[in-house]
């Protein structure tokens, strides 16, 4: 993947092109941490250090810096939209369930765990399989999850990083998040895409 960068006239920003659609229509501009919770690409750029706003359009990612230098901060960005665009995670989260109660916010906080990149595998947790059931009541998000192998290393990051980015979702109180090995898990549980990326077919172990 080639990201082509571009100055702005104003030198506390800079434009970054993937050469492939970010946005199928339109702008969204995102100011703060809060604001990116409903993009998991700006939730990437904004754990940047100095990195102050971002801006999605239909095919480039304007970012702005509050300090730092650019030639200390592109590769991390650089570095941070490849990851991205590899994960599988949309660019957006689907708001198509703002609403609808407690099914709506079970559905909004699945999507928000798509930001949870498994660190060996570099895909997001719930195309991966990994997530066994999101549901939602009064405002707590219970997620039942499981990781690929008992006592894997990343563990305590998955599980940390399933709490963070549900805890982000508008509407959610508190996250209980539970890790299961029953069933055990196994590559015929990835998403159909995951399944292409990794090159694995039906039947397969």
């Amino acid at each position: 993947m080639f990201i082509q960068t571009e100055s702005t006239t104003d030198p506390t920003e800079m434009r970054f092109l993937p050469g492939r659609p970010v946005l199928a229509q339109g702008t969204l501009e995102l100011r703060d941490r809060a604001q990116a919770a409903k993009s998991p690409l700006a939730h990437r750029l904004f754990a940047i250090r100095g990195v102050s706003g971002v801006v999605l359009g239909t095919d480039f990612i304007t970012v702005t810096k509050e300090s730092g230098d650019w030639q200390l901060l592109k590769p991390a960005i650089l570095g941070a939209i490849m990851d991205h665009f590899t994960s599988g995670a949309p660019v957006v989260v689907d708001a198509t369930a703002a609403d609808g109660g407690a099914d709506g916010l079970a559905n909004r906080a699945r999507e928000a765990l798509r930001r949870v990149i498994d660190p060996e595998l570099g895909y997001n947790i719930v195309d991966l399989g990994l997530v066994y059931d999101v549901t939602a009541e009064d405002g707590v998000v219970h997620v039942t999850m499981t990781t690929t192998t008992r006592g894997c290393p990343a563990t305590g990051y998955l599980t940390a990083g399933a709490r963070d980015s549900v805890e982000a979702v508008a509407g959610v109180v508190s996250v209980e998040v539970t890790l299961t090995y029953d069933p055990p898990w196994t590559p015929r549980m990835m998403s159909p895409e995951a399944k292409r990326r990794f090159g694995i077919q039906d039947g397969d172990e």
